[in-house]
């Protein structure tokens, strides 16, 4: 009777955890779907620069959204703020397997690597390389955070905001 018991119990539980499992993933597809759709619909819209590490810009900023097929089977979208004059125009890239860490926030990449080298020029040493987009009301941000091995470790926080 116990034995059953116990069994029972535990059949139960992991029976729990997977569907647990299950409506959390489809919380990440309805996040990346609904913060696509939101991002879409901005698209061709013009605003302001609200803040940046570029203190040389235009102070304008406008959306361009776009479909991507990668031609390695994974689609997703890229996203780029046009008109800035900044030297690095922002822009990011979601594929399938970007890193929803809520509705309004995605990790498009944790590679730094460049052709020669990675985002700390070509003898590399970027460590902790996180690039980010994130929608906030009418608020897109597109950052890059990592550090630096040859440079002391030192933290470059590379962003700009445009709110339309």
């Amino acid at each position: 009777m116990k034995n059953a018991f116990v069994r029972n119990t535990l059949v139960a539980s992991l029976l729990f955890a997977s569907l647990s499992a299950a409506a959390g993933g489809n919380d990440v597809g309805n996040a990346a779907n609904n913060l696509e759709s939101r991002l879409k619909s901005l698209n061709g819209r013009t605003g302001k620069i609200v803040d940046t590490y570029d203190q040389d810009n235009t102070g304008k900023c406008s959306l361009e959204v776009e479909d991507y097929d990668y031609g390695d089977g994974s689609q997703g979208i890229n996203v780029y703020l046009r008109d800035t004059g900044m030297y690095f125009e922002p822009s990011a890239g979601i594929t399938d397997d970007a890193d929803y860490q809520d509705a309004n926030t995605v990790i498009v990449s944790k590679s730094s690597d460049r052709p020669g080298g990675d985002a700390c020029g070509d003898f590399g040493g970027a460590m902790g390389y996180k690039k980010i987009l994130s929608l906030k009301g009418k608020k897109l941000t597109i950052r890059e955070t990592f550090r630096c091995v040859l440079d002391g470790f030192e933290k470059y926080d590379i962003f700009t905001t445009c709110e339309f």
